[in-house]
């Protein structure tokens, strides 16, 4: 252990003149609670959390009932002996309990999964036992193939969707695009939810740019702030990059929400710090 930390410290005193640096990976709940009784908590306090809010919200209607801690339990079991609890990328035990909880309670004819990577919330909807089609432009990060899930290397729009029914199905957007685009996209298909991951305000929507080609946010649209803006700078190091604001589409954008909120935050449950996600429920116009 001495000479791999030796090694370890040696390469990254290197690496940091390059700006680069060794991490060691770090899985959610690798230090975690051991008995029983105690580990329940994670569940009926996720289930405190929960449950009032499936029963209050008004974005999608409850199709079935049940006790979100029994359905919570054999998630988290399922979660630790799966290969998406590293920290470095994808959804996390949060959100992805989200996802399982929300499909089980809506009880989708089909989950559009847009944003593959390494297959983490296909393999979440498919534990509420619903039909998921997973897209992704590149699959070669599939780190687990979900039997029930269909798999496709294609961006969503591409698919023949034509004999598919919509008025019962949800979408999760999770594949570092523009979120307008996919709102309206959704829309025009009558989708009736929409998921959106990465979903970040102004003030801390700049790691997630992606150079532009993520914005705007959804919180964009909502930003009544931004209405008198023309553009959003951020700084890359010392590279500066300039978004316009195109005040048209966000209207767009507007006028295609019917509602939409925020999921809980669930962060003091689990003590796994991520943004919940966005939630809308658009306006059909189809």
């Amino acid at each position: 252990m001495g000479l791999k930390r030796t090694v370890f410290r040696a390469c990254n005193t290197i690496l940091r003149k390059f700006n680069l640096e060794l991490q060691v990976v770090v899985e959610d709940f690798h230090a975690r609670l051991d008995q029983p009784s105690q580990i329940n908590r994670i569940f009926s306090d996720f289930e405190k959390i929960a449950s009032p809010w499936l029963r209050q919200q008004t974005l999608f209607p409850l199709a079935c009932e049940f006790d979100l801690t029994s359905a919570l339990r054999p998630f988290y079991q399922q979660f630790l002996d799966s290969p998406f609890r590293g920290q470095g990328g994808g959804s996390r035990f949060n959100n992805l309990a989200w996802l399982y909880l929300i499909a089980k309670a809506m009880k989708p004819r089909f989950v559009i999964d847009s944003g593959t990577f390494r297959g983490a919330s296909a393999w979440a909807f498919s534990l509420a036992g619903v039909k998921v089609y997973s897209f992704d432009i590149d699959l070669s990060r599939l780190a687990y193939r979900t039997n029930s899930v269909v798999y496709t290397e294609s961006d969503w729009t591409a698919f023949d969707w034509n004999g598919f029914d919509f008025s019962n199905s949800l979408i999760y957007f999770d594949d570092h695009l523009d979120q307008v685009r996919r709102l309206i996209e959704a829309s025009q298909r009558g989708i009736p939810l929409a998921i959106f991951d990465d979903d970040f305000p102004l003030t801390s929507f700049a790691p997630m740019a992606l150079q532009g080609i993520a914005l705007p946010k959804i919180e964009f649209v909502l930003d009544d702030d931004l209405r008198n803006a023309q553009d959003i700078s951020w700084l890359v190091g010392s590279h500066r990059y300039v978004f316009p604001l195109d005040h048209s589409y966000l209207a767009r954008a507007r006028s295609l929400i019917a509602a939409t909120e925020r999921l809980p935050d669930t962060s003091m449950v689990t003590g796994i710090q991520q943004t919940p996600y966005r939630l809308v429920r658009p306006v059909a116009s189809i």
